[in-house]
């Protein structure tokens, strides 16, 4: 059961209907992105996150790995064999705790206890406590040669636990073209 709520959870990261996936990139400027054309999977991808519920959830990897296949190639990248590759491609996934806390006060903007100055010993406050899980996909595109990093994107975004497997799909796909439409740097 417990692998059930993992898959489940770690599988809709992502919220539906109002997606705040949040991606950033960095790579190294020196290099040249124009020849990489055929690539291959880094192996013993997907990189270890130590959490054996995450480790082991089989369906969530195989819709990375597909998804992250699909759009390569759907953008004309060509998968090759560790030899012939012009890049290598890896991702890591990992779930954190989040605490997000929100004070509202009684006078719409004004500091509570306080108004045209002099102090309002009536004013009150209120303070929200809001728990979360914040899930994460990195996608790492390497050098085969150097076996350096070339490129990183990664998306994150609040964990959402009751979404069907073609929800789970959708998301995943969502986040992953994020992430590489930011790939290769212009």
């Amino acid at each position: 059961m417990i692998n059930k709520f993992v898959a489940v959870l770690l599988s809709s990261f992502f919220l539906s209907s109002c997606s705040t996936i949040m991606v950033d990139v960095d790579y190294d400027d020196s290099l040249s992105f124009k020849n990489l054309h055929r690539y291959s999977w880094v192996p013993g991808t997907p990189t270890k996150s130590n959490n054996p519920q995450l480790d082991s959830d089989t369906i969530l990897h195989d819709r990375i790995r597909g998804s992250i296949n699909s759009w390569f190639s759907g953008h004309g990248y060509e998968k090759t064999d560790l030899e012939q590759a012009d890049f290598l491609v890896a991702y890591f996934v990992s779930v954190k705790d989040q605490t997000k806390v929100t004070v509202l006060n009684d006078y719409y903007g004004y500091p509570s206890g306080w108004g045209y100055g002099y102090y309002r010993p009536y004013g009150s406050s209120r303070s929200y406590v809001y728990e979360y899980q914040q899930g994460a996909i990195i996608i790492d595109i390497i050098d085969p040669k150097t076996r350096k990093l070339m490129w990183r994107g990664s998306a994150t975004d609040e964990v959402n636990e009751s979404e069907t497997p073609e929800k789970r799909d959708q998301v995943i796909n969502e986040a992953v073209d994020k992430i590489l439409e930011k790939f290769p740097p212009k």
